[in-house]
């Protein structure tokens, strides 16, 4: 009896006891969740606060522009062997983009400048089978290229018959109809990102992972490692562009990928990109080679307005409407660009053929890029870049319906005639 009464004693304290660490630690949990909510309540009017100083009327900056070495830049995304025959870039497919017969019979030089783009190396034969070239790829769960995948990109750009000597050869063709072109058609690279993280989503992945150079491997927790790898890039994609003694194109520089570049304070994750602190030496090397750093940053992504500060040269927004319509109107965005002497990118892409419904309002969306373009002053003072998805100007400059070549003739003849032509540096 003693014995099951201590027994009892015993269970009676351990529930008090278990009823008051549990009040304890609902207390606990309550005052947590009190100060978080604080926290949460506090970081939401210091965002506010910024967005308003942000956004805030200024006066257009008095921007340095770059030299006039192109007007109209195309990109071509190739590189990823899931690309299947829209990965092979050969001359036959540069042809409809170098040059263009106008209705009155006269062929015309058309696109002078091209973009070498390409994010991702995915369906590789090896493995990994799936290689991220940037940030946030495939939601950052691809593993991040290593040296030899971004070797892989070099490698595929300089293929016999492929990429830059094919685009060469496109030229050479034009020019024995044409005579040679007024100046070298402009090439620039896509430069891989240097992720932090060996797989970006998993911050405990590693951050020595891309290989080493001169004997010692590379940290990507080191910004200055980061730009190593981008200078070894460099040099290598230059040397290889030399080596091939091109008399029609010319490699003037590099393209950062990531379509943001955040800060702590604006943008998605700067603790996982960080890209601002190795660009800038990136933007210094080229520079030292003569040659420069581009971007295509989205609508009014993070630090579209302080490249300069960058080092980028040449920066052309999104303004998105294609896509989106009437949600992103073009009054602030084009205001957005010209206030900061940046340029624009037009977008379009399969719907942009054809003689259906949704057709007919991405035809509509499209031709406002146009309009603006000329409106806002922009063309024949800066140049443009040109976003298609997969084939889209092949297949419009072979597309045998009479509203697909309206689109055409008004298209081409708006980059074929681009009146900034008459200042390209020769």
């Amino acid at each position: 009896m003693r014995f099951s009464a201590i027994i009892a004693s015993a269970a009676i304290l351990l529930a008090v006891s278990c009823n008051s660490a549990s009040e304890g630690l609902r207390q606990e949990n309550e005052a947590l969740k009190a100060e978080n909510r604080k926290l949460s309540l506090a970081l939401k009017e210091y965002v506010e606060q910024i967005d308003v100083i942000y956004k805030m009327p200024r006066a257009p900056k008095v921007v340095k522009q770059p030299p006039v070495l192109f007007t109209d830049m195309l990109l071509c995304y190739g590189g990823s062997p899931n690309r299947g025959e829209l990965n092979i870039w050969n001359a036959e497919r540069f042809a409809p983009s170098v040059s263009w017969t106008d209705p009155k019979g006269r062929e015309r030089w058309l696109f002078d400048g091209f973009l070498a783009i390409e994010p991702r190396l995915y369906g590789r034969s090896g493995e990994p089978e799936n290689v991220a070239l940037s940030n946030e790829d495939l939601g950052g769960m691809a593993m991040s290229g290593h040296k030899e995948h971004w070797q892989e990109l070099i490698d595929y750009w300089m293929a016999p018959g492929n990429g830059f000597h094919a685009l060469e050869e496109a030229v050479a063709n034009a020019a024995t109809r044409l005579g040679n072109p007024p100046y070298k058609r402009k090439v620039v690279m896509n430069l891989p990102d240097a992720v932090i993280h060996e797989y970006f989503e998993d911050l405990d992945s590693r951050t020595a992972y891309w290989g080493s150079l001169d004997g010692r491997e590379l940290d990507f927790a080191n910004p200055a490692d980061r730009a190593a790898a981008c200078r070894w890039f460099i040099d290598t994609m230059n040397e290889k562009f030399r080596a091939a003694g091109f008399k029609y194109i010319e490699l003037i520089g590099y393209y950062v990928h990531s379509e943001e570049i955040p800060t702590p304070t604006r943008g998605w994750r700067w603790g996982w990109k960080r890209l601002d602190q190795y660009l800038p030496m990136v933007a210094d090397y080229l520079h030292s080679q003569g040659q420069y750093l581009t971007w295509i940053p989205y609508r009014e992504a993070a630090s579209y307005d302080r490249t300069e500060e960058l080092g980028i040269d040449y920066t052309w927004m999104q303004p998105n409407y294609y896509w989106e319509g009437d949600r992103y109107p073009w009054e602030p965005s084009m205001k957005m660009i010209t206030d900061n002497g940046i340029s624009m990118e037009f977008e379009f892409d399969e719907r942009l053929l054809g003689s259906s419904q949704p057709t007919r309002e991405q035809r509509r969306r499209f031709y406002l890029y146009i309009d603006h373009a000329k409106s806002s002053g922009l063309y024949g003072k800066r140049s443009f870049t040109y976003f298609q998805d997969h084939d889209t100007i092949r297949r419009l400059a072979l597309s045998q319906d009479p509203e697909d070549a309206a689109v055409r003739e008004d298209l081409f003849s708006f980059v074929a005639g681009n009146p900034l032509r008459k200042k390209v540096v020769r």
